[in-house]
């Protein structure tokens, strides 16, 4: 998100951190799951808001009920909170519960380093933040949440600039059954920059369920078998840690300890298992945390699903929740030769003609080396043009129609190629006109028809001398 360089890069680069485009018409958006290469794998519905203007979608329930039904209850998933406006932040609201299994939410806010006002103390550099959580039922009534200020103090400037440095914040609130509005805020003490987020929920009642577990918590668990929080639910290379938290209740009568079996499954963005299986574990007592890992150690860039289902007697529960891998170890086999194709937008040639003939041995050194020489900031550990390209390739799969996948279409190639246009220009078809879309790019210039001829939304690109 955010605003970033207008200027153009040559065919075999990539400019980076672009604004998308307002959706055209013809866009595809719903519900359904894709399963084009990259199609993603559940809808997020993100509510981006700047404070003081909000705007706010249908609620969503933050957990599944378990009924006494032959298939399981499924849980909507609760996507990230994000500000769209500095400072950016991403707060990750999910359900917890006591051992009686009253609900309560537990808010994560993370705020990256480089979003914060740093300024030069005697020991070092600091920096202010105040941050606000707030429930507010429907239909008025009481607010529950809380306004506190973190201060930070690091040791140098590089500290405070750190890629992947940020605070992390969570809370959890007592909050009863009911539909509320959730506003997450954060201001810079400093900057006096400050932005909000919102979105509707609904706690579910708990009461009458007998058995039963929490959202998942998506994190990464280290060596010493310690589990971490991602609240932004985007993981690099420590995906191969990849865990979820989740706390079970059991209001049936008998003794403890007692022992669960969870299947869990994790999906990618065509709906495929790339990981699944059976857990068994021992809770001491009602309310315990439970983990579970996957067994797979390594997962391609792009859209996941985690979900966790348990089934005991009638009660059946499931929940998901969505997370992204924007960083990971090259692509091999028929992935690495699947991507070749859309890489020939940005790469010369004869790059592509040298990863082509590569053996498969050298496969992963030769994609490394491709990208390492396109990274605009070789000594962070984040790739940014890497990242941009696969979120171009996602994009134009969702949001593009062609014959086969999105990013084969005129649209996706342009889109892929130069990113987002600066200004588009629709025109309505009617009986005898066919419908056409202008992109505008302003540095360098560029005038791209598109043309719907059949009217189905297959949009081609009539003047391909101005690509």
């Amino acid at each position: 998100m955010g605003s970033g360089k207008s200027g153009r890069a040559p065919v075999n680069a990539l400019t980076i951190a672009r604004p998308a485009p307002p959706r055209s018409r013809h866009f595809r958006a719903g519900p359904e799951r894709w399963f084009g290469l990259w199609a993603c794998a559940s809808v997020r519905f993100n509510v981006f808001s700047p404070a003081f203007a909000l705007r706010s979608l249908p609620g969503f329930a933050l957990a599944t009920v378990a009924l006494a039904l032959p298939v399981p209850a499924r849980a909507l998933d609760f996507p990230p909170l994000r500000a769209e406006r500095s400072p950016y932040f991403t707060a990750d609201v999910a359900i917890s519960l006591d051992r009686d299994g009253r609900p309560a939410l537990g808010v994560a806010v993370s705020v990256p380093y480089s979003e914060m006002q740093w300024l030069k103390l005697e020991n070092g550099f600091g920096a202010a933040v105040e941050l606000t959580v707030a429930f507010e039922a429907k239909g008025g009534g009481r607010v529950y949440g809380d306004v506190w200020t973190r201060r930070l103090v690091v040791a140098s400037f590089e500290s405070a600039h750190a890629a992947n440095a940020r605070l992390e914040e969570k809370r959890t609130f007592d909050v009863p059954p009911g539909r509320y509005q959730v506003r997450v805020g954060v201001r810079d003490l400093d900057s006096e920059q400050s932005s909000l987020a919102r979105d509707n929920l609904e706690v579910p009642d708990y009461s009458k369920v007998p058995v039963g577990f929490s959202d998942l918590e998506l994190g990464v668990v280290d060596s010493t078998g310690g589990f971490e929080s991602v609240p932004t639910r985007a993981f690099g290379v420590n995906v191969s840690h990849l865990a979820a938290r989740a706390s079970l209740f059991d209001r049936r009568p008998g003794g403890w300890p007692r022992s669960y079996a969870f299947d869990f499954h994790v999906r990618d963005e065509r709906g495929e298992d790339v990981a699944t299986g059976v857990q068994h574990v021992t809770v001491e007592r009602s309310a315990d945390p439970v983990l579970i890992r996957p067994s797979a150690s390594e997962l391609f860039l792009g859209t996941y699903v985690f979900e966790v289902s348990l089934s005991e007697g009638k009660s059946r529960w499931r929940v998901e929740r969505s997370f992204e891998v924007e960083e990971s170890g090259p692509p091999r086999g028929k992935e690495f030769e699947r991507l070749l194709e859309p890489l020939t937008y940005i790469a010369s040639p004869g790059e592509v003609e040298r990863l082509r003939g590569l053996s498969a041995d050298e496969q992963a050194a030769g994609w490394l080396d491709f990208w390492r020489r396109r990274d605009p900031t070789p000594d962070t550990p984040r790739n940014e043009a890497l990242i941009e390209f696969f979120r171009r390739l996602r994009y134009a799969e969702q949001h593009f129609q062609g014959f086969g996948p999105g990013w084969r279409s005129d649209m996706g190639r342009i889109y892929i190629k130069f990113g987002p246009p600066d200004q588009i220009e629709s025109r309505p078809g009617t009986a005898q006109i066919s419908a056409v879309e202008i992109w505008y790019y302003n540095q360098p210039y560029r005038r791209l028809v598109f043309v719907d001829r059949e009217g189905f939304g297959r949009y081609t690109l009539q003047n391909v001398g101005a690509e």
